[in-house]
C-alpha cells in the first residue's frame, strides 16, 4: 500500500517536470510528451496491475503510429523507476531537438511476481506479453519495438527478447542479471543467446560498472556473444555499480541505443566517438616511473583544476603555461619548475606527479590512472581532452599489450580454482585484462585428461603439472589473446597431450608464441600488425628440462617431439636483428632460470642485456616467481630497450609474501613507438583469485621494488 502510494506521488512530480518545465518546442508541434499511470486488467493473472505509459508531443493531435519502447524495472523498484533515473527527460528534450524519433513508452509494474522464476501459468513473461497484446489495441503502434531492462527488469528483457527475437528490434540489458541457476536453459538467456546468428538483425546492449556484483553474468553473456559472433554493445562504465547513480550516469547513453534501434538509424555512439577524436590533445597524469602510486582520485583532480592546490602535483613552466591557455586555473602555489627540471624532480620525489600532453610522456615516465582506471578508457568523461589545432591523440594509432607471468592452475591451485570457480578467480584482474587489445598469458601446464592424478610415468614426475579443460575457460573470461608456450612443464603429461593442447588452442583462435608441433614451428615469431604498428614477438626457454624443447633430431636424447624453442644463442643472433629490419618494435618473452630472488643474476643481465642488443626492443622475464627489478638498458647503438626482469606469478601456488605478489605491464605502443610502460601491481589471494593491491599494501610494495631493490 505504501509503496504504491509513494510510486504515484514519484510519477506526479516527475508528470509536472515534463509537461511544464520541458516546455521548449519546435515548429511542427506546440505540445509537451504526457506522463500517466494507468491500469489494465491482466488476463493472465486476474488482476488489475499498473504500468506508467509515456506518450509522444502531440500524440493526441495526430493519427500517427509510433514505434514502442519497453522498458522494465529491478528488483525493489517500481514503474517510476526510468522516470527517476531522467530517461524520459531526456527523450523529451531529444524529440524536440530531432535527435531522437517520437516513440511511446510503456514502463510496467512489475510487483513481487517479477522477481520469481516461474514461466509458465502465471508468470511475468506472460503478464509482459499479455500486457503488449492489450497495448496494440489501445495505442497507436506501428509494429516496431525494443524492450530493455535494470538489475532484473534486464534478465526479463533479454528472456522475452531472446524468446521471440521477431517482435523487437533491439533489447538493452542495463547490469541486467544472468546466472546459469537462475532458470532452465529453455529459459535462460545465458542459454537462449546460444541459438543467435551473427546475421541477426537484432541490436543489443549489454553494460555494467567496474564494480558491479552482477559483472559474472554479464561477462559470461558478453563472452557468449562474441563466440557465436553476434555483433553487440559491450559497455563497462568506469567506477560504476549496480546502483541507481551509476545508472542515472549513463542515461544518456541508453537513449541513444535505444532511439537508434527505433529510428532505423546506425548507432549514434559510433558516430560521436569518431567525431570527438578529431583534433583532441590528451593530458594524462604521470609520474617517474619509480614512483609509489599508480593512480590519482578524479574528485583531487576536478579540484586542483579550479583551483584547489595539490602539494604532490609538479609542472613544468610550458605545460602551466598552456593548462592556462585552457582556461584552466592553477592554485598560486602548485610547484613549477623549468621544463628541463621536470623529470629530475619526478624522479627525486617518488609522491608527485605532473600533468603533461600525451605526446611528452616517455619511457622513463610512467602514465598514471584516474580512480583505478586508465585514463584512456575513460576519456568521454575525463576533463583534461581538448580540442586542438595541433592534436596530439588518435586511438587509432595506440596498441597496448598486457603481459602476465607464471600461470599454472594446478597442483594446489588446481583445487583453489575448483572451490571458487573460474568466474572469481579471473574476476579480480577481468576488466584491466580485457582493456588491453593483446592480453598475454604465460602457460606453464598442457591440458591433461586424467589431470590431477599422477599415474608414475609423467615426463616430469610427481612435479608434473596439468590444467583441467573446464579451467580454460578462464582464458575466455580474461579475453585472452596470446598464449606464450615457453613455459618448462608443458610437456609434462606427454606430447601427445600438449598437440592436444595446441589443438584446444588453436580451436579457440589464440595467436600462439614459443611452442609448437616442431622446431621450427616454436621459433617462429608472432607478428602483430595493429592501429599502424607492426609487432614481433619471440618466445623462448633457457633452461629446460631438455623434453620440454622441440626437437626435429628423431637420434637426440628424447627423439623428435613438439614442445617450446630453445633460446639458443646461435638462432637468436640471427633472427633478432633480422626481426628487428622488418617491423617497429621487437619483443621478447624469456622463460629464464626461476631464482628466489627479486633482483637478477649476474648471467640473468647478461643474457637479458645481449638480446637487447641483438635488436630486442622488450625484453620480459615471465617464468620467475617474484617479481623483479627494470632496467632502462642503453644499447650500444642508442636505443634504450626496457627489460624486466621477471613479472612474478600471476595463477600460482607460492605462499611466500613475494611469491604472492606480481606485476602486470601493459606496454604503451603508438605509431611504432614504445611511449611508456603502465604497472599494475597485484596479489594472489588463496592461491586462485590475483587481483589489484591498494593502499598501504601497494605502497609497501612499490617501496620495497623500486626504492630497497631497484633503488630508482
Amino acid at each position: 500500500m505504501h509503496r504504491s502510494i509513494f510510486a504515484t506521488f514519484i510519477v506526479a512530480i516527475a508528470w509536472l517536470a515534463i509537461t511544464s518545465g520541458l516546455q521548449a518546442q519546435n515548429e511542427d508541434c506546440a505540445e509537451a510528451g504526457t506522463l500517466s499511470r494507468e491500469t489494465y486488467l491482466s488476463a493472465i493473472s486476474s488482476h488489475e496491475r499498473k504500468y506508467t505509459v509515456y506518450l509522444p508531443p502531440c500524440y493526441q493531435a495526430t493519427d500517427e503510429s509510433y514505434p514502442l519502447l519497453l522498458l522494465l524495472h529491478g528488483s525493489d523498484a517500481d514503474d517510476s523507476q526510468w522516470t527517476r533515473l531522467g530517461f524520459l527527460n531526456a527523450l523529451e528534450t531529444a524529440i524536440q531537438q530531432k535527435n531522437a524519433p517520437p516513440m511511446i513508452v510503456l514502463m510496467p509494474y512489475g510487483g513481487s511476481i517479477a522477481n520469481k522464476n516461474h514461466f509458465n501459468g502465471i508468470s511475468y513473461d506472460r503478464i509482459l506479453l499479455d500486457l503488449l497484446s492489450q497495448a496494440e489495441g489501445r495505442y497507436r503502434i506501428n509494429g516496431t519495438r525494443a524492450i530493455g531492462g535494470i538489475s532484473r527488469g534486464g534478465f526479463w528483457a533479454f528472456h522475452l527478447g531472446l524468446r521471440f527475437p521477431g517482435e523487437f528490434v533491439a533489447i538493452g540489458g542495463h547490469s541486467p542479471y544472468f546466472d546459469r541457476e537462475h532458470a532452465e536453459p529453455a529459459d535462460n538467456p545465458l542459454n537462449l543467446a546460444q541459438s543467435l546468428r551473427s546475421d541477426t538483425h537484432l541490436q543489443l546492449w549489454i553494460d555494467r560498472g567496474t564494480n558491479d556484483h552482477a559483472a559474472d553474468g554479464i561477462d559470461r553473456m558478453h563472452v557468449i556473444l562474441r563466440n557465436g559472433g553476434v555483433s553487440h554493445h559491450y559497455v563497462v562504465q568506469p567506477g560504476g555499480d549496480h546502483s541507481e547513480a551509476s545508472w542515472r550516469r549513463y542515461i544518456d547513453a541508453y537513449l541513444n541505443f535505444y532511439a537508434s534501434a527505433l529510428d532505423g538509424s546506425a548507432a549514434p555512439e559510433a558516430a560521436l566517438e569518431q567525431a570527438t577524436e578529431d583534433g583532441l590533445e590528451l593530458w594524462l597524469p604521470a609520474a617517474g616511473f619509480g614512483a609509489l602510486r599508480t593512480s590519482i582520485d578524479s574528485v583531487e583532480l576536478t579540484d586542483l583544476l579550479v583551483g584547489g592546490l595539490d602539494e604532490r602535483l609538479i609542472l613544468s613552466e610550458s605545460n602551466g603555461d598552456r593548462l592556462r591557455r585552457h582556461g584552466i586555473i592553477l592554485h598560486p602555489h602548485i610547484q613549477i619548475v623549468p621544463d628541463t627540471r621536470l623529470f629530475p624532480a619526478l624522479w627525486r620525489d617518488k609522491q608527485s606527479y605532473t600533468l603533461l600532453p600525451f605526446d611528452q610522456l616517455h619511457l622513463r615516465l610512467r602514465p598514471l590512472w584516474l580512480d583505478d582506471v586508465p585514463v584512456v578508457d575513460q576519456l568521454a568523461r575525463y576533463p583534461l581532452v581538448f580540442q586542438s589545432e595541433a592534436p596530439n591523440f588518435r586511438s587509432e594509432s595506440l596498441t597496448r599489450i598486457t603481459l602476465s607471468g607464471t600461470t599454472a592452475i594446478a597442483r594446489h591451485t588446481l583445487p583453489a580454482v575448483e572451490a571458487i570457480g573460474v568466474e572469481r578467480a579471473a574476476s579480480g584482474i577481468r576488466d584491466y585484462a580485457r582493456r588491453a587489445d593483446y592480453f598475454h598469458i604465460t602457460h606453464e601446464a598442457s591440458i591433461a585428461p586424467a589431470c590431477p592424478r599422477h599415474t608414475g610415468v609423467e615426463l616430469g614426475g610427481v612435479n608434473s603439472l596439468c590444467m583441467l579443460r573446464d579451467h580454460a575457460r578462464i582464458f575466455d573470461i580474461l579475453d585472452v589473446d596470446v598464449v606464450d608456450l615457453s613455459g618448462n612443464h608443458i610437456n609434462d603429461f606427454g606430447y601427445q597431450t600438449f598437440e592436444d593442447t595446441l589443438d584446444y588452442f588453436e580451436e579457440q583462435g589464440f595467436a600462439l608464441v614459443g611452442g609448437g608441433r616442431d622446431l621450427e614451428g616454436a621459433r617462429q615469431p608472432l607478428i602483430l600488425e595493429h592501429n599502424g604498428s607492426r609487432i614481433g614477438w619471440l618466445a623462448c626457454n633457457n633452461i629446460g628440462p631438455y623434453y620440454a624443447f622441440a626437437n626435429d633430431d628423431s637420434d637426440a636424447l628424447g627423439g623428435r617431439r613438439p614442445g617450446n624453442a630453445y633460446c639458443r644463442g646461435g638462432w637468436l643472433r640471427e633472427t633478432l636483428p633480422q626481426l628487428a629490419a622488418e617491423v617497429d618494435l621487437v619483443l621478447m618473452t624469456v622463460q629464464y632460470r626461476e631464482f628466489e630472488a627479486f633482483q637478477p643474476m649476474h648471467q640473468q643481465r647478461l643474457d637479458y642485456q645481449t638480446y637487447a642488443e641483438w635488436g630486442a626492443d622488450i625484453v620480459i622475464g615471465t617464468a620467475e616467481h617474484k617479481p623483479m627489478t627494470f632496467e632502462f638498458y642503453q644499447t650500444r647503438r642508442g636505443e634504450t630497450a626496457f627489460i624486466h626482469y621477471g613479472l612474478g606469478n600471476l595463477f600460482f601456488d607460492q605462499l611466500p609474501w613475494g611469491n604472492r605478489r606480481f606485476f602486470l605491464d601493459t606496454l604503451y605502443i603508438y605509431d611504432g613507438n614504445l611511449l611508456a610502460v603502465e604497472l599494475f601491481p597485484g596479489i594472489i589471494d588463496d592461491r586462485a583469485r590475483p587481483r589489484l593491491l591498494a593502499g598501504e599494501d601497494l605502497y609497501n610494495f612499490l617501496h620495497f621494488m623500486f626504492v630497497q631493490k631497484n633503488e630508482f
